[in-house]
């Protein structure tokens, strides 16, 4: 609650209803005595309707320059990231702030002026995440209005009077204007908004659709085929791929490189777009990790991905089974520990079918028609003398192939994450 009618209006409403509620509040320190006494306000308050008070001082300005952000930006970063915490450390259902209609119109005006999407120009949502907003339905002449006649006092903020901030140049300006070309804006706007917001849900919807499910190892194909049905494929790329942290220059590069096998793009938090022959390939790099040691005495192993390797010791006569991901190997010419690691280039192996003939694992690769991010996400087992036995769940190597002279089996199972 910051002390303002909007605020102090949905706390009353939450009290009359009898609705348990705590109170949060920030102190930006940007007012000085006035930012203090809008806190003191809010205090007396909570301790008046005998409810849970929770106070935080903060530095916006400081946090403000070391972020490159404006102080209004700042302050909203600092208000719901401590609104999140508070809710978890009390177990709160939901934070409830007091935005209205007015709010939501200067919102997507804002956005309008500064360059945005459908998302940007839906206004402020009504739902998002744990954030509620009940008020979004009442303009703030109804909201003061409303508190004229029940009595109710709250504090002003003088900074909403200061044009200098765009959003109350808005707000002071523009929607008054508006307004006075059509008394029945705000009422227009709310309804063109809640259509915005449909339609978005509904895009959201599709492009979901679009992103599909990802496969056994993590990763999104994004089929080329389908993106170019669409009569704006960089838009909806955009739309799609933007909350993935890729940015709008990334995102045109990619409808330049579209068939450009091999092109990439990476975020700074993990995720990766890689061109392929039919699709977009999204992964997060960050699930291609180091190797694992196996010991003799091993009868599992886990890699840094989510999968498994199980060995056992089997039988002379065990039958061989038709899956890839289980093999049995000679155990008598396996010299441990083994190493289970990623492909490199230049590693070479003699897969089993072949002959004994050398084949570089690129090649097998490019034979078994692997993208460039599927070959990356390959295993290969060697042993302690960096003899490649297993490209994992695809072939065993010649030399540790069950011949006449196996005395000792080992079961080797591999399972996917």
């Amino acid at each position: 609650m910051s002390g303002g009618v909007d605020s102090v209006v949905l706390a009353s409403m939450l009290r009359q209803r009898k609705q348990p509620f705590g109170i949060a509040h920030c102190n930006f320190r940007l007012r000085n005595a006035e930012s203090d006494a809008d806190e003191a306000f809010v205090c007396d308050l909570a301790k008046k309707w005998g409810v849970p008070i929770f106070v935080q001082h903060f530095d916006t300005k400081k946090y403000a320059a070391e972020n490159g952000l404006s102080i209004q930006m700042a302050a909203r970063e600092l208000r719901y990231r401590w609104f999140e915490v508070i809710r978890e450390a009390h177990d709160f259902e939901c934070i409830a702030t007091g935005h209205n209609l007015n709010d939501s119109v200067e919102t997507a005006l804002l956005h309008f002026t500064r360059g945005t999407g459908l998302t940007g120009l839906g206004g402020i949502p009504v739902h998002n995440g744990h954030v509620v907003r009940p008020l979004l339905f009442a303009t703030r002449a109804a909201i003061l209005n409303y508190a004229e006649k029940n009595n109710i006092i709250w504090r002003e903020d003088s900074s909403n009077t200061e044009e200098y901030y765009t959003r109350n140049a808005i707000r002071h300006r523009v929607l008054p204007e508006l307004e006075h070309l059509n008394p029945a804006f705000l009422d227009n706007a709310a309804e063109t908004l809640r259509r915005l917001r449909a339609a978005d849900a509904n895009l959201q919807f599709l492009l979901r659709d679009l992103l599909g499910e990802t496969d056994g190892r993590g990763v999104f194909y994004l089929k080329k085929n389908r993106f170019e049905l669409l009569p704006a494929l960089g838009d909806a790329l955009f739309d799609l791929l933007q909350p993935f942290g890729f940015t709008g220059d990334q995102v045109r590069q990619m409808a330049d490189c579209w068939n450009q096998t091999g092109t990439e793009w990476l975020t700074p938090s993990g995720y990766r777009i890689l061109v392929d022959r039919d699709a977009l390939l999204l992964t997060n790099r960050d699930t291609h990790a180091g190797a694992v040691t196996v010991h003799a005495d091993d009868l599992l192993v886990r890699t840094p991905d989510g999968g498994r390797l199980i060995l056992m010791h089997a039988e002379l006569g065990t039958p061989f089974s038709d899956n890839p991901d289980s093999v049995l190997l000679d155990a008598d010419v396996i010299q441990f520990p083994l190493h289970l690691r990623r492909w490199q280039p230049g590693d070479i192996f003699q897969p089993h079918g072949m002959g004994g003939r050398h084949q570089k694992i690129q090649d097998f690769f490019t034979n078994q028609k692997l993208s460039r991010l599927e070959k990356e996400q390959v295993w290969i087992l060697e042993d302690s003398n960096q003899t490649i036995l297993w490209v994992v769940g695809m072939r065993i190597d010649d030399r540790v192939k069950v011949g006449t002279k196996t005395c000792k089996l080992l079961k080797l199972s591999w399972i996917k994450h």
